[in-house]
């Protein structure tokens, strides 16, 4: 009987898990949770949760307040719920109402092949993009990771204003999307465990704003020691949407439309708190005036006025100031990236014939510099822009390639590297840079463009390698043989900290160098290291006078630069 005994307590230390009518039940120190059995693309069963909460609902009088962590619950959480956080969707020719979504949606999404606490297996955490403005965590699927012996987890954060208002001071100092996204990781380096995880070999990626929350992690002191290793695709601390302008104007601008006081700003707060969350959504158009654009009006803020601010100085300072934590880092971008946007400008030509008509008008705002060019300089700036890559053609199907470089350009390309380099001499850890030039059979391109002509990779193709985003990237073989290599690139920088290929030796971006050393993935079987000091007509843009990174900080400026 007694040895009957300790083999029952030696399971229950071994296991978490009991399966319930098929059904996997974890016992968490905050309760009990129920999930599910999925499949991945091979035919693979594993463990799903989704929905499981990592906060407190942020609604109510917490609403704008920073995250605080999940209470115990009583009873079993049924874990198959897809949560979205409230969202103004950028869908301009859907009949659905464009906001979509809830404010009680501080949850994560875990998958796992194992639920023995024994496995200690890898933890890739995905952070979703969309900037800072849309999108949500489980979009982001598990079909295809889920083939291998890695625990993969995505989130959802707030978003827009709901996440990343700003009254400029103590009432709400602002970023609590990126605070949501501490809490989940928080939560993961305390619970990881008990779904087969290692909490000491967790890797957080992400793509576009995810990206960018990937790389601002490395500098915000409270995310030390929740994660080993970071993935930003498409998104870095230094690019122009990352960081909000003006958001205590904004705030009183959201605050006048909805009939709040904003003689203090913890009154106009209070009065927020008490509006409908779908109405403060709403509101996201007035700052948006041509089609989303610019697409990331609410975004992370420098948050020095905060008594404990989270982002104390501007992420180029904190990169020139070796402020980051010394774990490896891997960044890409991809040939096409400006197709986001620009992919939905292609769907009617009228929007096209906009922007060529009304240049000086749009495209300070489709490029995020309606904030940062002084008004006496924007006429200037949009001339230089548009003799430099159309010269004296117009804006239409014709020249559209030469659209989605100006916009990659401008909103991706040129600022990677600028943070990639930094990186790489502020990091005792190796930087490593990718540049994904491959298209598929299918790209997500297509559903905005409603074409599918080949354009190049779009802004976000190489992720739907490694996710399953309702976009068919195993249609063939070719296809298939990407994504196999993208996800054992993903699996080898979780397990080691450095990204392998099978052709080639990858080696880190050089510390002491002008030109910028990365991988050019062109297909499964065409990789090589290439070098280049002006990806993305950087120094063309850095010849602009957009207040922006190194621009902020110089001291004097010459009035006939332009």
């Amino acid at each position: 009987m007694s040895s009957m005994n300790n083999i029952a307590i030696f399971t229950l230390t071994v296991y978490s898990v009991v399966l319930t009518r098929g059904d996997p039940l974890v016992e968490l120190p905050l309760g009990k949770i129920v999930g599910s059995i999925k499949e991945s693309v091979s035919g693979r069963k594993f463990y799903s949760f989704e929905g499981v909460p990592y906060a407190k609902p942020p609604v109510g009088t917490n609403r704008f307040e920073a995250p605080l962590p999940i209470d115990p619950w009583n009873g079993t959480w049924t874990a198959n719920v897809i949560y979205k956080c409230l969202q103004y969707r950028h869908l301009s020719q859907s009949k659905e109402d464009p906001v979509t979504g809830l404010e009680d949606c501080l949850y994560l999404n875990i998958y796992t092949p194992s639920l023995d606490v024994r496995e200690n297996l890898d933890v890739i955490v995905f952070i979703h993009g969309g900037a800072f403005m849309f999108n949500y965590g489980a979009f982001q699927g598990p079909q295809i990771l889920l083939d291998k012996d890695i625990v993969y987890v995505n989130l959802n954060y707030r978003l827009g204003p709901l996440g990343f208002l700003s009254t400029e001071d103590d009432v709400v100092p602002g970023n609590n999307g990126i605070k949501d996204q501490i809490v989940a990781l928080q939560f993961i380096q305390k619970y990881i465990r008990y779904f087969g995880g290692n909490p000491n070999s967790v890797t957080i990626t992400g793509n576009s704003a995810g990206g960018g929350s990937v790389h601002f992690h490395y500098m915000i002191s409270k995310s030390k020691g929740l994660f080993h290793k970071g993935f930003s695709q498409s998104g870095t601390t230094l690019n122009p949407w990352v960081i909000a302008e003006n958001p205590l104007e904004k705030t009183k601008q959201i605050a006048s439309l909805l009939g709040c006081s904003s003689q203090s700003t913890k009154e106009m707060v209070d009065c927020l708190k008490e509006r409908p969350g779908k109405q403060i959504v709403e509101t996201i158009t007035t700052f948006q005036p041509w089609l989303f654009n610019p697409f990331s009006p609410f975004a992370v803020v420098v948050d020095k006025w905060a008594e404990d601010p989270l982002i104390p100085d501007h992420p180029y300072q904190l990169l020139k100031k070796k402020l980051v934590h010394s774990v490896p880092w891997i960044a890409s971008h991809v040939n096409s990236e400006g197709l986001y946007p620009a992919a939905e400008f292609f769907s009617d030509e009228k929007y096209l014939d906009d922007i060529d008509k009304r240049w000086d008008d749009i495209l300070p705002h489709i490029l995020h510099y309606n904030e940062t060019v002084n008004s006496e300089d924007i006429h200037a700036v949009n001339t230089k822009i548009r003799d430099y890559y159309l010269g004296d053609a117009n804006v239409n199907k014709h020249t559209f390639g030469d659209l989605v470089q100006i916009i990659g350009d401008r909103l991706f390309v040129t600022d990677i590297h600028k943070a990639v380099k930094l990186h790489a001499e502020a990091s005792a850890a190796p930087t490593y840079l990718y540049y994904f030039t491959y298209r598929g059979e299918h790209s997500r391109s297509e559903g905005r463009s409603k074409s599918r002509k080949n354009f190049g990779a779009a802004h976000g193709d190489d992720a739907s390698y490694i996710l399953s985003m309702a976009l068919d990237t195993r249609s063939n073989e070719r296809d298939k043989a990407m994504s196999d290599m993208m996800v054992e690139m993903w699996l080898s920088v979780a397990r080691t900290g450095k990204p392998n290929v099978t052709q080639l030796e990858w080696t880190p971006v050089p510390r002491d160098s002008k030109r910028i050393k990365y991988l050019r993935i062109s297909s499964p079987d065409n990789l090589l290291i290439e070098e280049n000091e002006n990806l993305g007509n950087k120094e063309f843009w850095e010849s602009l006078p957009i207040r922006e990174n190194e621009k902020l900080f110089e001291r004097t400026r010459d009035k006939n630069e332009l």
